[in-house]
């Protein structure tokens, strides 16, 4: 302290004659100078205070310390105590790492605030309440925000369940819900009532001050997380977000029921980057864990196995609840029954994405039965309040409102390859809504879902990816469940679709049937979970499209058209003004043996469109046609249907038919095939299933078939003869039905050299599962019947025309029949009396005016096929091989009466209906992938069997004719005939005359010439593959091998051989078919003339090729495949129904601008005498075509009859004249 001293000059020392010494004194001292000097002086002044005052500035830091670093924290140990020693006695526990309070700024701020009770934890890493109570709140303005929440890493996690599995606990645990309810104070005296009113009292009035007080509380959170899960689950939900911004304000009196209800509370945010995803549980214990399907996701943290089910960028959300008031005697009764409003809305306005799959829903169930587990129990009524009584919530509305494009994607496993159906929202509008019960009715609660999706595009991960578009798809699900748990429940599945275009190929089906068989459970059936059910599934569609893909060889283009490539795919594009399909799916019994079901699909105003494109070389064929075509309408001469304005044209369609109604059911008898433990032998079921053997040894025929009974009724059909079409549709058949049901793509054989697909010699590696067991039952053979019945189907002959319609013809019925199952197809088609008009508009005398309309006629046509299947040494997961393919064509009575003119036309439409169906310059050879059963049809018997009855042509012109009769024609094709010639064919031509006529004047004719030749034979065979002793060897080894056991084919067996000699000539023949050509020693008899006893037939033996026997005549003709004692007609309602027909004009010059003049034609048409048939079968001609339906009567046609008695003005059957042969055999 010595050494601080204070230097001062004496004023008597100055030097005043100094001027630099006058200038330095007179300046200030500096204020740190001045400090200083202060401090000293302090110092000075108080030398024995100086310990305490460091004392004092020491603890002043270390208190200061403590207020920065742990006064928050203690006080936070202090009020974790407090709260836990007073007011969470229980189980509960809170815990605060600090805490601390501003009066004056009015703040609560603590950091890692744990919360714990049984059910639920809560932890906040940050958080701060700040109450503005400065803030007033106005009259008539919004709520005031009085508090603001903010919280940082909120992390909630659920694992207790919410409910018990008994209704008692259940209900006790629900108390507060339906407070004041009649279920919840029956048992209460009036003093306990009049207790629980007081308390009701207090607490209203304190939640009263409440609100006064808190008139809104926004929230705030960042980075929060709500987890629910269970250490015995392996998975667990988790729902994510980054920000979080709320306001929770109520409002009062209700704002849904003034007059009723209290108050409305309502809970608003807005969040961003949410997500809800399954993810790994840490503290899962147990050891069965699968693996979610490996998706591209966002981020994971800590490396966790995620599967994101829900994303949004940017939403809101919005809680809506009313406080239930007490019911009054003045309030209506649609009020008392109404439950009290509560409705949760969430809305994604960006960035929408949801996953789904069967590993998630796996996931869901077992989360549901941990939180929410099956009541045991039945679940008691809700009793509705009565009046002084407070009212009840019965339902939750939750509604999602998808505001933005939204991306739905379902992801699932085939054959451990990763799967993914996707399905596009582009626009705006999309919505999920559901109503959730929460009271119980005497039958039970209702669960009520409803799914709209607006511009909807759906596509598959397969090569060809398109799969729906449509403008509007609503699907409604209606949920019924009883009060017993295992009693039936009624699920009502409602879906409707507005202007869809569903793209369809064979490989989309294999595609959902992996998706259902992923849901399959593959846990064995338990009886103690059982629970029955019913699904009611109907489908509606308006303005629908069905593209069909119809290349040849099931190529198609799976390019997406972005490269600017053209695609080159053809469809056949299906059109139906409207589609109601209906599929009631039962499910009523526990492991049943059989179980049926019946879909029921009805179509109406049906549009057949080809759509080519335009690289196609029949293009400009096709729309040729098509410009230049006019046809006869009801409502006269057209150039497009009558729906063609009806569905939305595009570039490359072409107009082929039209129907007013398809009715479709499908009959369906299926044997179930739960999941079983094949380890348990001591089941006498997997006894079973076992004793069936192996893959090697199994055989199908050892299981019961699954039934499919197919009705399909249409009519009336109007077409456009397309020879495209037809052959397109030909091609459809092959690409579904035959061997080409898997397609390829057309840049395949590049990706096959690019080593991009591999390609292997045996396609059975990639139709076995070598990770699954062999199991049996998975593959039962099929029997499928079919019933086709097509009705009133008007035809045109399309040609190059601008001015003259096109021919018409009409038959009444198209039937067919067939049924296929392990062993044989067989399939009948029988064609009603077709009848063809055709016009000219050449001028003619009025006695020759109906020679404008010339006429063909078909009596009958039968086609009859027959497929003998086997199955023998193949591995079951081949399909089964044809063998033998055995057909026969009968045609009956075929007549004609053109002029040159009308012959030129149909000569026209043959001409363009061969070049279109004959084309092959772009043949498409099948695939390498899937061509590995060419030896088949080296192997396969092959035999054709055709029968003309009768041909009666008449080609006319004014006073002269040509008149053709030939009868019968008979053809058979094999390709086993001869010793010498595997592939040959007999074809023998009956009477054959052709008459020249003249007329001499009116009423006269002269027969100018006439050719007659009795008999035409012809015996050929064919060189394009020569037989050799191996070859025939090898087919007789390949037919007995797979028909050893049905010995359908004789001619394999017989020991009585029918072979000739090989010296055998004409003149000593008894088979025609052999005529001329040396017999095989190895073959005793093929099949060309019948003699097996198994059906394909109508007739046995020699009998066939007899001149003077008519099959269209005969008792079989026409009889039904499934009934063979009765006719088609009358074996089935589809086939017996009728429609009516409509009236088509025609066109024909005025009578006054024409000559009249007396002439008779022999064979015309309109004066011929009808033919009276005594068979029953052939009455079904004369309903070919209705008197009125085509009028073409003329003024004067009745007057050049010279039989009047059988003239029929009004009745113009066509029907040829018959000239009988005079040779008898």
């Amino acid at each position: 302290m010595q050494s601080l001293q204070r230097t001062i000059s004496p004023m008597n020392s100055t030097n005043f004659t100094d001027p630099n010494f006058l200038s330095t004194s007179s300046t200030t001292p500096s204020t740190l100078d001045v400090i200083s000097n202060e401090i000293i002086d302090y110092f000075d002044t108080h030398r024995e205070k100086i310990p305490l005052l460091i004392t004092v500035y020491l603890l002043t830091i270390i208190w200061i310390l403590y207020l920065i670093l742990y006064n928050s924290r203690t006080q936070g140990i202090i009020f974790s105590y407090i709260l836990r020693r007073f007011y969470f006695k229980d189980a509960s526990q809170i815990k605060f790492d600090s805490f601390s309070i501003s009066f004056i700024s009015g703040s609560i701020m603590f950091r890692n605030l744990h919360y714990t009770t049984g059910n639920y934890v809560v932890f906040v890493k940050d958080g701060c309440l700040v109450f503005r109570y400065w803030s007033k709140a106005k009259a008539n303005a919004k709520a005031v925000i009085r508090l603001k929440i903010q919280l940082y890493h909120l992390d909630i996690q659920f694992f207790s369940p919410i409910r018990s599995n008994t209704v008692s606990e259940t209900t006790s645990s629900n108390d507060d819900l339906h407070r004041g309810s009649v279920a919840g104070i029956s048992t209460k005296t009036e003093d306990i009532q009049s207790v629980n009113a007081m308390k009701n009292n207090e607490e209203g009035a304190f939640i009263n001050r409440l609100r006064s007080l808190f008139p809104a509380i926004e929230i705030k959170v960042e980075h929060g997380r709500i987890f629910i899960g269970h250490d015995t689950i392996p998975y667990g939900l988790s729902i994510r977000f980054n920000t979080m911004n709320s306001t929770f304000t109520s409002q009062s009196p209700s704002r849904n029921l003034p007059d009723i209800d209290l108050m409305t509370l309502i809970y608003s945010l807005t969040y961003r980057n949410l997500r809800i995803q399954f993810c790994s549980n840490k503290n899962y214990k147990g050891s069965w864990i699968e693996d979610p399907p490996e998706i591209t996701i966002a981020k994971s943290t800590n490396d966790q196995k995620v599967f994101q089910v829900f994303e949004c960028s940017q939403g809101e959300l919005e809680y809506e609840q009313d406080v239930p008031g007490k019911i009054s005697e003045s309030l209506e009764n649609d009020q008392v029954t109404s439950g009290v409003f509560w409705e949760i809305r969430v809305k994604c306005n960006k960035g929408a994405k949801i996953s789904y799959g069967p590993w998630a829903d796996r996931q869901r169930e077992l989360l549901w039965q941990y939180f929410l587990p099956t009541l045991y129990e039945e679940s008691p009524i809700t009793t509705e309040p009565s009046i002084g009584q407070t009212r009840i919530f019965k339902s939750v509305r939750f509604k999602l409102a998808l505001n933005c494009p939204t991306i739905l994607d379902v992801y699932f496993m085939n054959k451990m390859k990763l799967q993914k159906l996707h399905v596009d929202c582009p626009s705006k509008g999309s919505y999920f809504d559901a109503i959730l019960p929460f009271s119980t009715n005497p039958d039970g609660f209702d669960t009520s879902l409803s799914i709209n999706m607006l511009e909807t595009i759906a596509q598959t991960n397969l090569a060809f990816t398109p799969l729906l578009k449509a403008e509007n798809i609503h699907i409604n699900v209606h949920i019924h469940y009883p009060r017993l748990w295992n009693s039936l429940q009624d699920w009502f599945v409602d879906i409707d679709a507005k202007n869809p275009q569903v793209y369809f190929v064979f490989e989309q089906k294999n595609f959902f049937q992996a998706l259902i068989n992923d849901f399959g459970s593959s846990i064995p059936p338990d009886i103690y979970s059982f629970t029955p059910f019913i699904y009611n599934i109907t489908l509606r569609g308006e303005q629908v499209e069905i593209l069909i893909p119809c290349n040849q060889g099931n190529w198609i283009d799976c390019s997406d058209g972005n490269d600017g490539k053209l695609i080159e795919n053809n469809y056949v594009s299906l059109c139906a003004r409207s589609l109601e399909l209906k599929y009631p799916l039962s499910f009523v019994e526990f492991c049943p043996i059989s179980t049926s079901a019946d879909l029921n699909i009805q179509v109406t105003d049906v549009l057949a469109r080809l759509v080519i494109p335009e690289i196609n070389r029949m293009y400009y064929i096709v729309d040729g046609l098509d410009q230049h075509k006019r046809f006869y309408t009801p409502d006269g001469v057209k150039s497009q249907l009558s729906l063609s304005d009806t569905f939305e044209k595009r570039p490359g369609c072409f107009e082929c038919a039209e129907v007013n109604h398809i009715n479709v059911l499908v009959q369906i008898l299926l044997h179930p095939s739960p999941p079983v433990d094949m380890n348990r032998t001591d089941l006498l079921y997997v006894q079973q299933i076992k004793s069936m053997g192996n893959r090697q040894t199994f055989h199908p025929n050892k299981l019961k078939y699954d039934v499919f009974n197919l009705e399909i009724d249409l009519g009336p059909v109007n077409l456009l003869l397309h020879g495209l079409f037809l052959k397109k549709l030909w091609w459809i058949k092959e690409n579904l039905f035959g061997w080409d049901q898997m397609f390829h793509d057309i840049h395949e054989p590049d990706l096959i050299r690019d080593k991009k697909i591999i390609v292997h010699d045996d396609p059975l590696i990639g139709m076995i599962d070598e990770n699954q067991a062999f199991d049996p039952r998975y593959f039962r053979p099929l029997m499928v019947t079919l019933r086709v019945a097509l009705h009133n189907i008007t035809f045109h002959l399309l040609h190059h025309t601008d001015i003259e319609p096109s021919p018409i013809g009409f038959c009444e019925r198209l039937c067919v029949e067939m049924t296929t199952d392990l062993n044989e197809t067989r399939l009948q088609v029988l064609f009603l009396p077709v009848n063809v008009y055709v016009e000219d508009t050449i001028v003619r005398n009025k006695s020759d005016q109906h020679l404008s309309t010339g006429s063909l006629q078909l009596s009958g046509l039968i086609i009859r096929g027959h497929a003998m299947l086997s199955h023998e040494g193949l591995p079951p997961e081949r399909e089964t091989l044809e063998y033998a393919w055995q057909m026969e064509i009968v045609l009956g009575k075929v007549s004609a009466r053109l002029t040159t003119i009308q012959m030129e036309k149909v000569l026209g439409f043959v001409k363009n209906f061969y070049l279109q169906i004959m084309e092959d310059e772009y043949t498409l050879i099948r695939s390498p992938v899937m061509d590995k059963t060419k030896w088949i049809e080296k192997f396969k018997y092959d035999v054709l069997r055709f029968s003309l009855d009768s041909i009666d042509v008449s080609l006319i012109e004014i006073g002269n004719a040509v008149h053709a009769q030939v009868a019968p024609i008979r053809l058979c094709m094999c390709n086993m005939h001869t010793h010498s010639c595997n592939e040959s064919l007999t074809l023998k031509v009956g009477a054959i005359q052709v008459r020249q006529l003249l007329r001499l004047y009116p009423g006269s004719w002269l027969e100018a010439g006439s050719i007659q030749i009795p008999e035409l034979r012809i015996n050929a065979k064919f060189d394009c593959h020569p037989p050799t002793p191996i070859s025939i060897n090898e087919q007789l080894e390949f037919l007995r091998r797979h028909d050893q056991h049905s010995q359908r084919l004789h001619f394999l067996y017989n020991t009585k051989s029918q072979q000739l000699p090989t010296t055998t000539t004409t003149s000593n023949i008894k088979r025609p078919s052999s005529v001329g050509l040396p017999s095989n020693t190895n073959i005793h008899s093929c099949a060309c003339l019948g003699g097996s006893p198994h059906y394909y037939t109508l007739v046995q033996g020699e009998q066939f090729f007899k001149s003077s026997f008519r099959l269209s005549e005969q008792s079989s003709f026409g009889l039904s495949l499934f009934e063979p004692d009765v006719h088609v007609i009358h074996s089935h309602p589809i086939f017996n129904h009728k429609y009516n027909w409509n009236t088509y004009e025609h066109t024909f010059l005025s009578n006054e601008q024409l000559n009249d003049e007396e002439i008779f034609y022999p064979f015309d048409f309109c004066t011929q005498q009808k033919q009276e048939n005594l068979n029953t079968h052939e009455n079904y001609s004369h309903q070919s075509v209705p008197a009125n339906l085509y009028s073409l009567s003329r003024s004067n046609s009745v007057k050049n009859i010279r039989h009047k008695s059988i003239a029929e003005p009004k009745f113009h059957k066509r029907s040829s004249s018959s000239i009988p042969f005079d040779n008898n055999e």
